[in-house]
């Protein structure tokens, strides 16, 4: 399990990212860049409409569709495309480890942020 703390854990965006980056892989075991990008994606546009609302919206408005995204990587670890699965039980695993601890607007953007990491050291795996 991931701690989304970084005052507990200082290395979350460094060596937990990294190794997260690893796990994940690259290729047809892997997850490919793109799909890390596609829930990148929804996971910044949810962090930038959380960032124009107080929390008290957030918690009403916007944390049901963070949830949400839990049920969109369920979906994605279905899916196959070129002989392989498009993510990863590790990336699924990472994913819901994340969501699950998103209950703040703090929370989110840490997530975000742990998840830019991730993508930075899993492109630099690409071979």
């Amino acid at each position: 399990m991931i701690e989304l703390d970084y005052t507990k854990d200082s290395e979350l965006f460094n060596k937990t990212a990294d190794k997260w980056a690893e796990k994940i892989g690259n290729g047809k075991e892997g997850v490919q860049n793109t799909q890390m990008r596609k829930f990148y994606d929804q996971v910044l546009s949810l962090q930038q409409k959380a960032a124009k609302m107080s929390e008290e919206e957030f918690q009403s408005d916007l944390l049901p569709f963070v949830k949400m995204l839990n049920s969109k990587v369920a979906y994605a670890s279905t899916r196959s495309s070129g002989g392989g699965k498009i993510v990863n039980q590790e990336f699924v695993d990472m994913m819901r480890s994340c969501i699950n601890q998103v209950s703040t607007k703090k929370d989110l953007q840490t997530f975000k942020l742990f998840f830019e990491a991730v993508i930075g050291f899993h492109k630099g795996r690409e071979k």
